[in-house]
């Protein structure tokens, strides 16, 4: 067996320089609610409600983000912003179950590919196949007669084709919904989550007449001329119009006009490249949108970030390392072989690894939203566990996260979550490896570089292989720990050709120091992003998981609304459970999400793995019937943290995604009745978390369950998605003024 030998430690600090916008509203230890006011090299100023100004250092906000004391609130100031938190609150894509959150993605792809055919025009290889035979592509009603058909055909092919080839498909909008959701779409910021509807009953219909809208779209096209009429002229001749019909229309309603911002909201709908190209000629506006139009220049941090699968060519022990030395031969030779899948993130702009999910399963959206959950946190603590000689502290949010169409990434939990964290999802056209050449020339990097170190190579194909046949002698947690040691402290500082020959670690800190980045999200926000959803029964004690008791004013007055109906069951409340900090838990309550204590004493940031760990050590000294108090518990929990076992399973490389269904048998195992609080209301302080001399030698078996159990429902392929029909219900925003400007500006003051 392969062991760990301890490095050299030639890590150099670096502290990273958070990026926050104008918009962003950033709370301090939840208190203190400010804004950006000026960013410098040397530190941030943020603004308070009260107007006063504070001052921090780029060394004090990182430590307060480590800590979890700073929250940032993505475009909570911005006008998208101010309109998504008034239709839709705190929730997000996830907050709305399958049925909603599929029908809003398969909208946006809908609404996207539309976008796609109007960049490209009649000209557009579907369109052609079809036999489009409009002037061209536009938003205009006779245009998307002929277009949603198609539209819907190519989105529907797509996502049957996606899901294992059961039908995916949804009755489309007429043009004039149609329209409306694009404008929803857009002027929300491009986030899917605008297009959720939220229709519980009847609406009132729109206040204006089809005919009337349809007259003011052809006098808005009349500002893409050559002549460059401006706004104010088109809304005169269509005022002239307008007077012209009522003058001669004898019976029936009048025509009418719509207000100056509404007109002028319309007309810059139609987008910034459309009107340029229409008034100063398609050659200006590719000269003007060069940038844009000719690629991304990567400048900065998490600008794109690419993810992958990879099937390891390795053959490896299915068991742990610490289950190993008490194995007889008989068995050893009798352990089942695997291959490991990695999900990677990479970040394009330094070529720095940001996650790596390792499963003997076949890839799935648990394993996507693993690696995607490890991407946006700390993992300083992984690399002290493996004993790395740089900390792995490679960690932000996205701007944009590029995918191929593998089923862990286009189900709709891994598009939702993506949603959720303010990023853009891109799914390059299938077949095109290089439109990720980034993930994909890593993975052809390791299978260079490191693979031949190891024992049980499989290689890519038969004549690599040649006659040998592999002989497995890592066990799956070993390789997992050499593996990270190999990625953060031989790749991140190897010269890379893709940089100049810059080092991934050096271009990190060169960029960190150049231009801001997104924070990490902190335990509040991953677990309303990450964690476990249940359902549980409200009692007069709150609701009892794990055996913690949770509870909660919102909790009871739920309780009692509906008990004061007759012949009621006790209601249920949905749960998010986060496995890393069981203090609190997630309460959904009207469609808001609230932080829930626990009735007892539990230290912040005890984590699920330390609970239960405690309870079995207790099981396994004082018998199965044993009923161990909140003293002995977090007794039990203190000699976790400080033997490294409760480390080792809090990294968990290797450890597959506890769902609920594990956490109910996890229950029925050792929870059978809640905790009782014997601390007398003393406040009992944690222990410092201690990392193990060699972590291959401990852990909570509690969790070996999770290593050599097979799941059928990873496997995204065999999903069946029945066909939905869409009710004729509207958007969100379907009832709110069109008169929020976009952004772009033209003949302002005229």
């Amino acid at each position: 067996m392969n062991q760990l030998i301890a490095p050299l430690n030639f890590a150099q600090p670096s502290i990273p320089i958070y990026h926050y916008d104008a918009t962003d509203r950033i709370i301090i230890d939840d208190k203190l609610n400010t804004t950006i006011h000026e960013q410098t090299t040397e530190g941030s100023v943020f603004k308070g409600e009260d107007g006063l100004l504070h001052r921090y250092t780029h060394e004090q906000i990182y430590l307060m983000v480590v800590m979890g004391r700073v929250r940032r609130l993505r475009g909570y100031h911005s006008d998208n912003g101010t309109k998504i938190s008034l239709a839709f609150g705190g929730l997000n894509l996830l907050d709305f179950g399958q049925a909603r959150a599929t029908k809003a993605l398969y909208l946006q792809d809908v609404i996207e590919e539309y976008i796609r055919f109007e960049t490209v025009g009649r000209k557009h290889p579907v369109l052609q196949n079809e036999g489009f035979k409009q002037r061209k592509v536009s938003l205009g009603k006779e245009c998307l007669k002929h277009l949603l058909p198609i539209l819907k055909r190519v989105v529907s092919e797509r996502w049957s084709a996606k899901n294992g080839g059961a039908e995916v498909s949804y009755t489309l909008v007429g043009p004039r919904h149609f329209r409306r959701l694009y404008n929803i779409y857009v002027d929300s910021g491009c986030n899917p989550l605008a297009l959720v509807s939220l229709k519980t009953g009847p609406r009132s219909r729109s206040c204006f007449e089809r005919d009337d809208v349809e007259l003011w779209w052809q006098y808005a096209h009349m500002y893409c001329d050559k002549k460059r009429p401006s706004m104010r002229q088109c809304q005169l001749a269509l005022e002239a119009e307008v007077w012209r019909r009522n003058e001669v229309r004898e019976s029936g309603r009048h025509w009418h006009m719509p207000s100056r911002k509404t007109f002028e909201t319309m007309i810059k709908s139609l987008g910034v490249y459309h009107l340029t190209a229409k008034r100063y000629g398609e050659e200006f506006a590719r000269k003007k949108f060069a940038i844009v139009m000719s690629g991304s220049a990567l400048t900065r941090l998490g600008q794109r970030v690419e993810m992958d699968e990879w099937l390891v060519d390795l053959s490896i022990l299915l068991t742990h390392m610490r289950v190993w030395d008490t194995l007889t031969q008989e068995q050893r030779n009798a352990l089942e072989k695997v291959r490991v899948w990695i999900t990677v993130a990479i970040d394009c702009a330094s070529k720095c690894i940001l996650a790596m999910h390792f499963s003997h399963r076949k890839p799935s959206h648990k394993s996507s939203m693993a690696a995607l959950e490890m991407a946006v946190t700390d993992k300083t603590l992984i690399s002290a566990l493996v004993g790395t000689g740089d900390p792995w502290n490679y960690t932000l949010v996205p701007e944009a996260v590029y995918t191929d169409a593998g089923p862990g990434f286009i189900h709709w939990r891994f598009r939702a979550a993506v949603a959720a964290l303010h990023c853009e999802h891109v799914i390059p056209p299938s077949g095109h490896p290089a439109a990720r050449g980034t993930v994909e020339s890593f993975f052809h990097t390791c299978e260079l570089r490191f693979m031949h170190y190891f024992e049980g190579r499989t290689f890519s194909n038969i004549i690599e292989k040649g006659k040998n046949s592999p002989k497995a002698s890592l066990n799956l947690d070993e390789f997992n720990r050499l593996f990270v040691r190999a990625i953060v402290d031989v790749y991140h500082n190897t010269p890379h050709s893709g940089l100049g020959f810059e080092t991934p670690k050096a271009a990190w800190q060169r960029l960190s120091q150049r231009s801001g980045i997104n924070q990490p999200i902190n335990s509040d926000e991953r677990r309303v992003i990450f964690g476990t959803e249940v359902e549980r029964t409200i009692t007069d004690k709150g609701v009892v998981f794990m055996g913690i008791h949770y509870n909660s004013t919102e909790m009871q007055r739920a309780r009692f609304e509906h008990q004061a109906l007759p012949n009621s069951a006790h209601p249920k409340a949905t749960l998010r459970f986060g496995r890393l900090c069981i203090s609190a838990i997630g309460y959904n309550h009207k469609g808001k999400w609230i932080d829930i204590p626990s009735s007892i004493g539990i230290p912040k940031n005890t984590t699920v793995f330390e609970w239960v760990g405690a309870k079995a050590l207790h099981m396994k000294e004082k018998g199965e019937t044993a009923e161990p108090g909140l003293s002995t518990m977090l007794a039990g929990v203190r000699e976790l943290k400080e033997s490294g076992a409760a480390a080792a399973a809090q990294v968990g490389l290797g450890a597959e995604v506890i769902t609920a269904t594990d956490y109910e048998s996890i229950e029925k195992r050792y929870f059978k009745k809640p905790i009782n609080d014997d601390t007398l209301a003393r406040t009992v302080e944690a222990s410092i978390l201690k990392v193990p001399r060699n972590p291959l030698e401990v852990g909570i078996e509690a969790f070996d369950h999770l290593i050599g159990t097979d799941d059928p429902e990873d496997d995204d392929q065999m999903q069946v998605v029945t066909v939905q029909h869409a009710s004729p219900s509207g958007s969100a925003f379907e009832g709110m003024s069109p008169g929020i400007d976009d952004g772009i500006f033209y003949e302002e003051g005229e």
